[in-house]
């Protein structure tokens, strides 16, 4: 076994389970866990795929005389073997957490410089995870950092899946695969709409880092913490599946609603995240949404993208003495997310220029001179500006500075916009939008994933040549739904309420489309609808024909009934006669 990769066999397909963090905080303890276990079991969560059962910060407590980490034996009294055993007595892995630092984020024993102890007390007591944090790192390097505890792991001929959580620093997808199995690629997330979107975008730069061994992390899923609506958290779930996101449970399993249960259960949803393959999908395509008349966007926290110059809400800014940009003069800022000093897309966040969190907001303060838009953080290496990276989509993103036309931006006063010199188009927040999010699965077939991040209903649309098929037939399966749609040609679309989405898995076919097949439906209701015409027509003649025939036998009835009267008449009067 190498100590210069990581060469554990692991993560051919992205991770699935459970993670006490999100939901619990270091609100943990043994009897939590046991549950847990049971409930991962009994909810169909493990047979769905779900199988890690991971412990988060505040599991350890203090070292012993000979520097090995201990467990807190008031919250964990049996000890963390007991519940490793536990686990795998039910047929699930185990993971523990702890960080490339001296403490961990919350104060506890971290592995800086005890790398091969930790590692041997991990082998010792069974674990099959490790979740690695960058908290009391004392700026040291990640590239110095995480290869020793991936050593460490080599060194005690004990596999065990190995996830750096440092927080997508120092570029880490572009080396990540040769230390760990996972890596993060960004802060951490809320439970909200703005915060999975944001992050989700900023994960998406890595796409072709990802790959069976090793993965992207946007970190875990917040699915049933109740801060999304139900649709939203199926958008979340459906994002996470088609990047080949890891999928960590992040609420209570002991209590999920029936519809936390269904979001994180669909097979076939699950089938994307786990396809052998292992192509990360990624967005191909941003469509603006044009605003009825009168209508303004209210700006929420979002990408900054770039668009046709229409003088909307979403494209005006407001330069400040201060050093922020405000977009539609409202409380949102150009915002370099969570201070990355790599190159990132930038979006606009809440501001607080003059705070005390990081690096005293300086990622909200810039500087507009000589056409360029300069950051005043510190970044330890020269200045960075915002800049144009072309593509399929646009982005803007952080970028040492230099004299070029992507970094050329021309600010009108009047209007208040800022204009790319190199497209032409201006500097806009993303609220207002449809995209297309689209992946290569095995036997040629392609997840889509069809997104209105808008604040209303919006119609995405996807054509076959834009996804590259060479065919101009593809069937189409929705599957949330768990249905075949038909065969389409050409394109798909559909009309998606706010947030909404639609998973796709799209299959090239030589099958006729669905326009025809229902050319063919429609003159089969045709054929049907003259044979119902017919038939009345028949019926009615029939009917007619009664009625006369009831007509005529009563006319003639009255006829006789007259005929005998006359007679009766005529019979009488010879009598009297007589």
């Amino acid at each position: 076994m190498s100590i210069y990769t990581l060469d554990n066999g692991l993560g051919l397909t992205p991770q699935m389970g459970w993670n006490t963090w999100n939901k619990f905080a270091c609100g943990i303890d043994e009897k939590l866990i046991k549950n847990s276990i049971d409930a991962i079991i009994s909810s169909g969560l493990k047979d769905a795929g779900y199988n890690y059962i991971n412990l988060d910060d505040c599991w350890q407590e203090s070292r012993d005389e000979n520097g090995y980490i201990v467990e807190n034996p008031v919250t964990f009294p049996s000890g963390i073997k007991y519940l490793v055993d536990y686990a795998h007595e039910k047929g699930l892995k185990f993971g523990l957490y702890s960080s490339a630092g001296n403490e961990t984020c919350q104060k506890k024993p971290g592995s800086l410089n005890y790398e091969e102890k930790d590692a041997e007390m991990y082998a010792k007591w069974g674990i099959d995870y490790l979740k690695y944090d960058n908290c009391g790192n004392n700026d040291t390097s990640s590239l110095i950092r995480y290869p020793k505890m991936r050593d460490a792991l080599n060194k005690t001929n004990h596999y065990i899946f190995y996830s750096l959580c440092q927080w997508g620093e120092e570029e880490v997808a572009t080396w990540g695969k040769d230390v760990g199995n996972s890596w993060r690629t960004t802060g951490d997330i809320s439970d909200n709409w703005n915060s999975m979107i944001s992050i989700i975008d900023q994960n998406d730069q890595w796409y072709q880092y990802a790959g069976p061994g090793g993965w992207n992390d946007p970190d875990m899923l917040e699915v049933g913490n109740g801060g999304m609506t139900y649709t939203e958290y199926r958008t979340h779930f459906g994002l996470w599946a088609l990047v080949k996101s890891p999928l960590l449970i992040g609420c209570d399993i002991t209590n999920m609603s029936e519809e936390t249960k269904e979001i994180l259960t669909n097979p076939e949803v699950i089938a994307i995240n786990q396809d052998p393959l292992g192509k990360q999908g990624h967005k191909i395509k941003r469509t603006e949404l044009e605003l009825p008349e009168g209508i303004e966007v209210t700006i929420t926290s979002s990408q900054l993208v770039l668009a046709e110059c229409t003088g909307k809400a979403n494209q005006k800014w407001y330069i400040n003495n201060d050093g922020s940009i405000r977009n539609n003069n409202m409380n949102f800022c150009i915002d370099i997310p969570n201070c990355a000093t790599d190159d990132i897309q930038v979006e606009t966040y809440g501001c607080h220029i003059g705070g005390s969190g990081c690096k005293n907001s300086k990622n909200q303060e810039w500087d507009y001179e000589n056409n360029h838009i300069k950051s005043r953080m510190d970044f330890n290496a020269p200045q960075k500006c915002l800049t144009v990276t072309n593509g399929i989509v646009s982005k803007v993103m952080t970028h040492e500075c230099e004299e070029s036309p992507e970094q050329i931006w021309v600010y009108d006063e009047a209007d208040h916009t800022l204009k790319s010199n190199s497209t032409g188009k201006c500097l806009a927040s993303s609220v207002e939008a449809t995209e297309v999010w689209a992946g290569n699965l095995t036997n040629s077939s392609y997840a889509v994933l069809l997104l209105n991040r808008a604040s209303r209903q919006g119609k995405v649309e996807i054509t076959w040549e834009e996804l590259g098929l060479t065919k101009q037939r593809a069937k189409v399966r929705d599957l949330w739904k768990r249905e075949d749609l038909g065969v389409f040609e050409g394109k798909y679309s559909a009309y998606l309420e706010s947030h909404a989405s639609m998973l796709l898995k799209v299959m090239p076919t030589d099958d006729e489309p669905i326009d025809n097949i229902d050319e063919k439906a429609k003159g089969d209701e045709v054929d049907q609808e003259m044979a119902n015409i017919v038939l009345i027509a028949c019926g009615s003649l029939i009917l007619i024909g009664i009625i006369i025939i009831v007509i005529i036998f009563i006319q003639n009835k009255k006829e006789k009934e007259k005929n005998e009267e006359n007679n009766k008449l005529i019979d009488n009067s010879t009598k009297e006669g007589e």
